[in-house]
């Protein structure tokens, strides 16, 4: 999982396709093509109002990381 935090335009191809694990617990932020754009973004939000209420702010930060990997740990990933 990305260890640093990722907003709006970030491109590190290999950490933005990590974060868009997402897309493997239902959250879809369609291709997972290395770049926080607009549909991550989104994505990142969705997950954070669900998981998230008191963080909302779209950026993937630790809190999310720790989150998505706790998820994605109770659903076998």
């Amino acid at each position: 999982m990305p260890s640093a935090v990722f907003k709006d335009g970030s491109k590190v191809a290999k950490e933005i396709k990590q974060i868009q694990l997402l897309n493997a617990v239902n959250y879809k932020c369609v291709i997972a093509d290395g770049i926080y754009g607009n549909k991550t973004k989104d994505t990142v939000t969705k997950f954070q109002k669900i998981y998230l209420p008191y963080e909302i702010d779209s950026i993937y930060g630790s809190n999310t990381k720790w989150k998505l990997q706790v998820v994605l740990k109770s659903q076998g990933f």
